[in-house]
């Protein structure tokens, strides 16, 4: 009896959803197994064989849905920010929409008509943050990737 209240224990502060999921479906067959046969090596058989199956196919899906979870929560802060950047430093924003990339060389930066003050208040809000190209040779003010994204939709639906 103690090794049943053990196992039960055990499932039910279960967290792993994969395993929760292959743990209730994989009973739920070797019942059923059970009801239609009347044979319990069958249904243990049953039990046994699916486990793994659904196990697996339950934490690929369950994987995908966090990762789609957690692009939507990125999308969404990166939009929320965006509405609530000014228009100077929308405009410094647009000029890496623009020049087609999330990255500029401090020699493009010069050159856009863009306000210094805004590109500070970019840095400052973390959206903005220089950087270095690959090759080391070059500093870079990289964009946030993120509002980034945001800002080359909003351009597209112009």
């Amino acid at each position: 009896m103690k090794t049943i209240e053990k196992w039960a224990e055990r499932v039910y502060a279960e967290n792993d959803f994969g395993r929760s999921i292959a743990t209730s479906l994989s009973g739920a067959i070797g019942l059923v197994v059970y009801l239609i046969t009347d044979d319990w090596v069958i249904a243990a058989f049953s039990t046994i064989i699916s486990f793994p199956i659904i196990r697996i196919v339950s934490t690929g899906i369950n994987e995908k849905v966090e990762r789609q979870k957690k692009r939507k929560i990125n999308k969404e802060n990166a939009l929320h920010i965006y509405k609530g950047l000014s228009d100077e430093e929308k405009e410094v924003i647009n000029s890496y929409v623009n020049a087609g990339g999330s990255v500029l060389t401090w020699g493009q930066m010069n050159n856009q008509a863009v306000s210094s003050a805004a590109v500070e208040s970019l840095i400052q809000r973390e959206v903005l943050w220089t950087s270095m190209t690959a090759d080391g040779l070059r500093e870079t003010f990289a964009l946030d990737s993120n509002i980034f994204d945001i800002a080359n939709e909003q351009h597209k639906r112009k």
